[in-house]
């Protein structure tokens, strides 16, 4: 077939599809003549072809939505996976990168930097949990103390204040008897001379025992008594607690045997013989078996801790490691002196500081409750966020101070000397000591609660024009450098007129105080003499004991030994 002739069919066939003399759907079905003739019938099927096009076509479009939104979450989901790789990834470089600083950054006088954990023959769970509160390298102390303590040698140890005593003697305790099945006795006692160091002491516990099994209880006064028999009839491997409370329950209680222990501590042992502890160590010491392993651990070691440690001890193992006199090397001590002999210029030169150079979590001490709680008040006054923490206070208002300026809630924690030993307080910036302290060691237990465990931390000491001389006398011994430190006199001026101006206020609220104290005291004394009648009506038909569990014969002669 020609060329010529294909165009002329074609030209045909267009001209025809022009006059509708061709239909394009009669081929796809068998119609006969009378169909034909129906044009209505085929517009139908027409119709329903186009829909069913349209339905394929629309279904072929939801199908192909269904797919992309399934490959948008699948890819979105990736990308997730990815970001959270790669977030994971810069997690470990920063915190590699923070081990390597913080090895670099590691003072050789204080931390152990040859020796990791491991290596002191800890379990891995101890190891981990060392590691979750950011020390990869035990201090010089702990490295020390951990191997005699786990050879089962008696020990003698000192260590300026924040050198890592507590898990120093805790560790190993805990690598003892951490994996022992359950005995019907407990294994170790722990004594602190304040509630505070025994709360500290147990919450240090809980943190170690983080992947652990060993078990511990707190027993110390102002909390029920019930509470803690309960506790101790559990056989704990662990427990810790003051002398008083230790003491009640041997006299008046069966639920706590220390007869089968197998390790006494005495932490702070210089602080438990200056409160006057001395016959109730003697107790415990009757109370516990004859070889047990003891340990004695005291920032100073005075003569009353040799004292002790004579009575205590069994050949122990001596270990010394202080760091400058006593004080940290991080540690920068201030010297602020007032340009007169009035103690009414301490208030206004005290509160200058604080609005000027320290204005986060600082602890100031001061030697009597009254003055700590007068500069409480007349903080409140001056709208300064500050807590307190002393003698007159409940256990219950002294926990909570405690944990709240731990917590941060507070800037500033005014204290006497009730806090100055063992409390462990992390990033305290400061410590400010209103008057000097009575003696070298208070000093050292105070500044001590800032620049711990290697950190930076600033003293200041305030001192009138006649107490400079016996302060420098003081700190003689810590061989460290001591700085100046000039308050502001004008704004001291200021403070002083905003002092005067509130001290009706002041006075006012201290009346009412003593006033509602008055109140309280009355009530208690109605409430405990009712509590008393009532007694003496249920006992009167019960015999009387003459004995305590210490007050026998056999007992008295111990005592005369020990005494001798």
């Amino acid at each position: 077939m020609s060329h010529s002739q294909i165009q002329s069919d074609s030209e045909e066939f267009v001209q025809q599809n022009e006059r509708g003399d061709i239909n394009f759907y009669s081929g796809l079905f068998d119609i006969n003549d009378e169909v034909v003739k129906k044009p209505e019938q085929i517009q139908t099927i027409k119709d329903k072809v186009i829909e069913q096009t349209k339905q394929s076509f629309s279904k072929q479009s939801t199908l192909n939505q269904k797919i992309k939104s399934k490959l948008n979450k699948v890819a979105l989901k990736i990308r997730k996976q990815n970001e959270e790789l790669n977030e994971m990834e810069e997690q470990v470089e920063e915190e590699q990168q923070k081990n390597e600083e913080q090895e670099q950054s590691l003072d050789p006088k204080i931390f152990a930097i040859d020796i990791e954990f491991h290596e002191l023959k800890l379990n891995k769970a101890l190891v981990l949990a060392c590691h979750d509160q950011g020390y990869l390298h035990p201090t010089n102390v702990q490295a020390k103390i951990i191997p005699i303590i786990l050879k089962g040698n008696d020990v003698l140890a000192s260590s300026c204040t924040g050198s890592g005593k507590t898990a120093a003697f805790l560790l190993p305790i805990m690598q003892r008897f951490g994996n022992l099945k359950s005995q019907q006795y407990s294994k170790a006692l722990i004594i602190l001379p304040t509630r505070e160091l025994a709360l500290q002491c147990f919450e240090m516990f809980e943190k170690l025992n983080k992947y652990a099994n060993c078990t511990a209880a707190l027993v110390i006064g102002a909390v029920p008594i019930q509470q803690q028999e309960v506790e101790l009839r559990k056989y704990p491997d662990i427990i810790i607690g003051t002398p008083g409370r230790i003491v009640d329950l041997l006299t008046n209680s069966s639920s706590i045997e220390i007869q089968n222990i197998e390790i006494l501590v005495f932490d702070e042992a210089d602080r438990l013989m200056e409160m006057g502890f001395e016959n109730e160590i003697k107790q415990i010491l009757l109370a516990s078996p004859k070889d047990r392993q003891t340990v004695l651990i005291s920032a100073t070691l005075n003569a009353t801790v040799k004292q002790l440690s004579l009575l205590a001890l069994n050949n122990p193992t001596k270990i010394n490691v202080d760091f400058v006199g006593g004080l940290a090397y991080g540690l920068k001590q201030y010297l602020l002196r007032i340009r007169s002999n009035q103690d009414r210029d301490r208030e206004a030169t005290l509160i200058t500081l604080l609005k000027t150079k320290f204005k986060e979590k600082t602890i100031i001490f001061v030697k009597t409750k009254h003055d700590c709680h007068r500069l409480a008040i007349i903080l409140g006054f001056l709208d300064m966020s500050s807590c307190e923490l002393h003698g007159n206070l409940s256990q219950q208002q002294r926990i909570q101070a405690y944990e709240d300026f731990k917590e941060g809630k507070f800037q500033f924690l005014l204290a006497t000397d009730l806090a100055a030993r063992g409390l462990d307080m992390t990033d305290v910036k400061a410590v400010i000591n209103y008057e000097i302290p009575f003696e070298v060691t208070r000093y050292i237990h105070r500044v001590g609660r800032t620049a711990r465990i290697g950190a930076q931390g600033i003293s200041v000491t305030i001192c009138l024009e006649n107490e400079v001389v016996k302060f420098k006398k003081m700190i003689r011994q810590s061989k460290q450098q001591l700085f100046k430190m000039i308050a502001d006199t004008d704004k001291v001026k200021q403070i002083r007129r905003q002092i005067q101006l509130l001290e009706p206020q002041i006075r006012k609220v201290i009346k009412e105080e003593v006033a509602e104290m008055e109140v309280r005291k009355t009530e208690m004394l109605t409430q405990k003499g009712l509590l008393q009648n009532e007694d003496s009506q249920d006992n009167s038909t019960q015999p009387k004991t003459t004995q305590s569990k210490f007050q026998n014969k056999k007992s008295k002669k111990s005592f005369k030994k020990i005494d001798n």
